[in-house]
């Protein structure tokens, strides 16, 4: 009787690790990409959510002669609706400042900036614009952290920096 000897079929130990280490890796990406997304779409949320304050300016621009003053706008009250928007402010030449809440650690307690501008849509508004009739034509959106920025939508990527200063004369 003779026996044949069936050769063994299945994977190497190092087959075994290269597929999990390349699944491991495209894990990774996934999760990065997944959690870059979520951010994009909570941050759009809170941009969304000035948009009464940002009538509330654009009307004051119209009808002040001078500017209230800072947190007078008459939009801080109340805050901002949204799960991800926090405390609204307002500084005297109308710009708006938005806290980002809930999120995650990397962008909490920082701030979305929109800023009351002329046609151009780079020259920020002053109070001395105010009762000119000059109006607010288009708004400088931004931030002045960096993942924030990435985060927001296309026409809304400025550095605010200038803006934020050191608390600035912001109010509620």
């Amino acid at each position: 009787m003779s026996r044949k000897h069936r050769r063994q079929a299945g994977f190497t130990i190092i087959e075994v690790m290269l597929v999990t280490l390349i699944i491991g890796v495209l894990g990774s990406v996934a999760i990065s990409s997944a959690r870059d997304y979520v951010r994009r779409a909570s941050i759009s949320e809170v941009v969304l959510a000035v948009s009464r304050c940002k009538s509330a300016v654009s009307e004051g621009y119209s009808l002040f002669d001078s500017a209230p003053d800072p947190g007078r706008w008459g939009c801080e009250v109340g805050g901002a609706t949204g799960k991800y928007s926090g405390h609204m402010q307002t500084d005297s030449n109308g710009v708006i400042r938005i806290r980002v809440d809930n999120l995650d650690r990397a962008v909490n307690g920082r701030y979305v900036y929109l800023v009351p501008a002329r046609n151009d849509g780079r020259t920020p508004l002053t109070s001395a614009d105010m009762g000119s009739g000059q109006g607010v034509r288009s708004w400088i959106c931004g931030s002045d952290w960096l993942l924030i920025r990435n985060a927001l939508p296309a026409n809304c990527r400025v550095d605010t920096t200038s803006y934020a200063g050191d608390g600035g004369d912001f109010a509620n």
